[in-house]
């Protein structure tokens, strides 16, 4: 005979009963919703919530994985009606920052908070920060079109379309700002090198306005402003655009120095020049510059400058012999030349002929005498080869510090001079004072972080060589950065 306890009579009935404690209790919940704290703290402790999981994951609940779990996060999942619960999860973890976490849970929010302006920029700084730059620029729009007022929100707009090389989307923004700011030096200057990239005579106005400012704006735009002005005076706009390009090179603006660049070469597609210091810009933001550097050599062997950085490139690539040629070809163009003179130093001493590499150098010092940047080469010849580092090395570079004691890089080799010999408490000041004059100079941090390992400061030392590969992302001290971090991680 069957027993009471399991007939389907029972069993309905405890269904029916088990579905309908859930629905008051569900139903309580709902009412109490300004309890949603209490009760989701009280619940974790009975054990009811689990306080964590692999991975945040809840087997009934959709999840946003994070580790740790975020303090709203629990309430963000079991109260997906109350956006404040992922508003606040989200934020905590952008503070962290955990930007893909911080983007699903802010995502939850999205149909309740899409007229919040603020709710709208805290979502475009996770997609920035996970590097969805586009979708980040989307959302900050969306927040300025609710509240165009927002002064930071549009600086956070048009720095982002700067940093990703949007220049019209960058310079109309720029244009609002500088209606609200028309003050601020470096939005201007960034303006200006707008439009010098893309109509060189344009900038001229503000950059004569900014003759003044405060270093490094005011130095960079008298520099840029004379380049674009000796150019302007020879009335050919590709030879215009490809002098403003070089000087944005120097300047480190390699994206407009590319579009400026590319503008000459639409003028004139036989170029050599142009396409040399295209070649130029593409390495520096690590890019393949081979087919640039080709063509500026063919189109134009009898520039110096076209034949230096294509022999310059062959020498970093090993093909040592060609190298030499096309450095020779620079050299018979522009004798004297003491970058010319270190690349083809550098060559020789990688093919075994170290007489022949130090002749090179030495000539050049020998030409300059008084010129800090021909002991500068000489000095990063032997310090950098690790050759004749005392004899030789130590002595150029203080000679270059006594004629620019405050030029970061003669420091900075001065300081690496004396590190190769032992002296790392003499080293570390040298360098420090080098970062003093150049907070940017990725050397400086690489060889910094340098003699901080040499003294057992392992944490010091991995800070220096990530901002070295910060400031050097593609370049040989980034990757040196790179390499160190990696053995001493």
């Amino acid at each position: 005979m069957r027993s009471s306890a399991t007939s389907p009579v029972f069993l309905r009935t405890v269904k029916q009963t088990g579905s309908r404690l859930f629905a008051k209790t569900a139903d309580w919940i709902r009412k109490n919703i300004r309890r949603k704290h209490w009760i989701i703290g009280f619940s974790t402790v009975l054990g009811l919530i689990p306080a964590s999981t692999p991975h945040g994951a809840i087997p009934f609940l959709p999840s946003c994985a994070a580790e740790p779990r975020p303090a709203a996060g629990w309430g963000a999942l079991w109260f997906p009606d109350d956006s404040t619960f992922a508003v606040a999860a989200g934020r905590e973890l952008l503070a962290r920052p955990d930007f893909t976490a911080a983007i699903c849970y802010l995502r939850l929010a999205e149909g309740a908070r899409d007229q919040d302006p603020q709710f709208l920029a805290d979502l475009g700084e996770a997609h920035w920060g996970a590097g969805e730059h586009e979708q980040a620029l989307a959302e900050w729009e969306k927040a300025l079109a609710l509240h165009p007022e927002m002064d930071d929100l549009l600086a956070r707009v048009w720095k982002g379309y700067f940093e990703i090389e949007r220049w019209d989307r960058a310079e109309a923004a720029l244009g609002l700002w500088m209606e609200r700011r028309p003050d601020d030096a470096a939005a201007k200057y960034s303006l200006a090198l707008i439009r010098a990239a893309q109509n060189p005579g344009s900038a001229l106005d503000l950059l004569t306005a900014l003759r003044n400012a405060p270093p490094p704006i005011g130095e960079n735009a008298r520099s840029l402003e004379a380049v674009i002005r000796a150019a302007v005076a020879r009335r050919v706009p590709e030879y215009i655009f490809a002098s403003t390009g070089e000087e944005l090179i120097r300047q480190g603006e390699v994206g407009l120095a590319k579009e400026a660049l590319r503008r000459a070469i639409e003028r004139n597609p036989n170029y050599g020049e142009a396409y040399a210091l295209q070649g130029v810009a593409q390495e520096a933001s690590g890019e393949n510059p081979e087919e640039s550097y080709r063509r500026g050599a063919a189109l134009a062997p009898d520039s110096a400058l076209a034949c230096l950085v294509y022999g310059a490139w062959l020498r970093r690539r090993g093909e040592l012999g060609l190298a030499r040629w096309w450095l020779m070809q620079a050299w018979i163009l522009r004798p004297g030349d003491w970058i010319i003179a270190a690349d083809l130093a550098q060559t020789d001493f990688a093919l075994g002929n170290p007489g022949d590499a130090e002749s090179w150098v030495q000539q050049t010092v020998a030409l300059f005498p008084d010129e800090p940047e021909a002991w500068i080469v000489l000095a990063a010849f032997y310090i950098e080869n690790d050759f004749r580092v005392a004899e030789g090395g130590v002595p150029a570079a203080r000679q270059a510090v006594i004629l620019a004691p405050k030029n970061d890089r003669a420091l900075d080799l001065l300081g690496l001079g004396w590190f190769k010999m032992g002296d790392v408490s003499l080293a570390e000041r040298l360098f420090l004072r080098a970062l003093e004059l150049n907070p940017d100079s990725a050397k400086a941090h690489l060889h910094l972080g340098m003699a901080y390992s040499e003294q057992g400061r392992v944490a010091d030392a991995q800070a220096e060589w990530e901002t070295a590969l910060r400031l050097d992302p593609n370049g040989a001290v980034g990757a040196q950065a790179g390499k160190l971090l990696g053995s001493n991680g």
